[in-house]
Formats: C-alpha cells, sequence, structure tokens
C-alpha cells in the first residue's frame, strides 16, 4: 500500500486527461495483486498493459512500477480451462533500480 503522498507523488504529471493511467494507480495502489478481470470491472480499462506500459517510465522516475505475473494456481474460466488472467500489482524500485542511470528493466 502506498502512502498518500506517494501516491499523489505518482500521479502528478500523468496528463489529467489520460484518465484510465490515474483510475489504474488508483485502484493498484489500493488493491495490490488484483486479478485481471477485476482491475478491468474496477477501472474500465480494456488493455491493463498497455495502460500500464505507457505509464511505467513516468512511474519509474517516482520510484515505482506496474507489473503483472501468473498467480500460483491458475485462474480458471467457466468452462474449467486456464485463464489468461493475471495479477497486478504496484510496486516500488529498489533503491539499486531507482539509480540506475541507464534505466533498468524490471
Amino acid at each position: 500500500m502506498l502512502h498518500e503522498h506517494e501516491l499523489a507523488g505518482a500521479l502528478h504529471g500523468i496528463p489529467v486527461t489520460f484518465k484510465q493511467a490515474h483510475r489504474l494507480v488508483r485502484f493498484l495502489a489500493d488493491n495490490p495483486k488484483s486479478c485481471t478481470v477485476a482491475v478491468n470491472h474496477a477501472c474500465s480499462i480494456g488493455n491493463i498493459s498497455d495502460v500500464a506500459r505507457r505509464i511505467n517510465p513516468h512511474l519509474f522516475m517516482r520510484g515505482l512500477y506496474i507489473s503483472c505475473k501468473r498467480p500460483p494456481q491458475p485462474i480458471l474460466n467457466k468452462f474449467r480451462e486456464p485463464s489468461q488472467m493475471f495479477e497486478w500489482e504496484l510496486h516500488r524500485l529498489t533503491q539499486e533500480a531507482a539509480n540506475d542511470p541507464e534505466g533498468a528493466t524490471v
């Protein structure tokens, strides 16, 4: 969970017209490890990875980034087949990555 000043810093500089990005950062700040469908529904974002990719450079400069990973147990769809659902999270960068002049890939 981010402190209020961290959230304000993360949102500062994201264009106010990029409402999906604001919704995504706010949602993930309060809801770590959120499943794709929960993020889609709560933020009204169809392509989460596109929004995350576009704002990660901005967040990186503030010591944060958004990532997704497969959950430990696959989430099954209504046909009991493994789905393409991921867990989305807003992370703090490690001090080493935050200081990397080359812009470390995380």
